[in-house]
């Protein structure tokens, strides 16, 4: 997620985005986030699985492309899928999180591609992301007729900004037959998620994340770097409880390690150790009063996230900044999939091979 500061807490190594991942549930709703289509794009009703079918569903990332589609004759209720890239790190979906793997059993296991798409009643799909203990997600997709359409307005960051390439397309416009897709994803089932670029806080165990961060030293929140942003400082209280209270303070700015700049605290919030899938986490929530943005948390998925320092057992050891995503709940994607006439009028205008 671009956008996000992190400032290096007393005994992480971090990185500017390795320790940006604080989503937050609080404790009245959010507002939804609201996407809605270029003006002038058509709605076209079909099932999702209908955009997998023949040449299938092309996602964009700058001039990096990925490919999903149908690869075979339903078995039973299961569309076999493949995915091709022009890069290992773009995927057709979760483009718009950080997010690179999930922790189940303790052990770290890759995304990865989606090997099956199964129909759903309400018109969207189940991808299944295979494993012994697979990664599913629901996946929404509308439909929008964008003939004659300028291309560049569909070239969209996970922001919501123009991507940086756009600009190549010029005038061009979209061919009849184009249509494009909003996507909604959401995860089948509770899932604890790793950032793409790890940090760890020092503590080996949840136990020891709670109290090396409850005395003396805070953890320092990652936030969106933006006119007014408020970046925190937290401390854990109620230490050697499985559940208690934390303290939120402004963080001090322009030092090395995370210190408070006063000891009046801003808000609170609670911790809770969870096991999430066979893997133990602390998860935080937060008062209405805190932005999600001020504690790492991406517009996109301020419904679904929430903070979680996760305890992988196998492989680099150490309590991990992560995030929980809860079953169910949205993650919106201001970014735009497209059908084959679609996808080959972007590769020309972008000068794509």
């Amino acid at each position: 997620m671009t956008g996000l500061k992190s400032i290096a807490s007393a005994l992480a190594l971090a990185s500017p985005l390795a320790v940006a991942q604080t989503p937050s549930t609080v404790v009245s709703p959010l507002p939804e986030v609201d996407v809605k289509p270029v003006a002038d794009a058509k709605p076209l009703n079909a099932a999702t699985v209908d955009a997998f079918r023949g040449e299938g569903l092309f996602y964009f990332s700058g001039t990096r492309m990925a490919n999903l589609r149908i690869s075979g004759s339903p078995q039973g209720d299961r569309y076999p899928l493949t995915e091709t890239t022009t890069d290992s790190a773009v995927g057709a979906f979760n483009a718009n999180i950080d997010a690179s793997h999930f922790v189940r059993d303790g052990e770290r296991r890759r995304i990865g591609q989606p090997n099956f798409a199964i129909p759903a009643p309400d018109g969207g799909v189940q991808l299944v992301y295979e494993s012994s203990s697979p990664l599913r997600i629901k996946v929404v997709l509308k439909g929008y007729d964008v003939s004659g359409l300028r291309i560049r307005d569909f070239l969209r960051t996970p922001e919501n900004f123009s991507e940086p390439e756009a600009a190549r397309a010029g005038e061009a416009r979209f061919p009849a037959g184009s249509v494009a897709y909003l996507s909604t994803v959401r995860f089948q089932d509770d899932v604890l998620m790793l950032p793409r670029r790890e940090s760890f806080t020092g503590a080996a165990d949840s136990k020891q994340m709670v109290a090396n961060f409850s005395r003396e030293n805070p953890f320092c929140l990652s936030y969106e770097d933006r006119n007014g942003a408020r970046p925190y400082a937290m401390m854990f209280r109620d230490a050697g409880a499985v559940r208690g209270r934390v303290q939120l303070y402004a963080a001090k700015p322009g030092t090395m390690f995370c210190a408070r700049a006063s000891e009046d605290v801003l808000a609170e919030g609670t911790w809770e150790e969870a096991t999430v899938g066979g893997t133990k986490a602390v998860v935080l929530s937060f008062s209405a009063s805190v932005d999600p943005l001020d504690t790492g948390v991406a517009e996109v998925e301020r419904e679904a996230a929430r903070i979680a320092f996760i305890e992988p057992r196998k492989g680099a050891p150490g309590v991990r900044p992560g995030k929980l995503y809860r079953a169910g709940a949205r993650i919106a994607d201001y970014q735009y999939r497209f059908n084959a006439a679609a996808a080959t009028a972007v590769r020309t205008a972008l000068g794509m091979p």
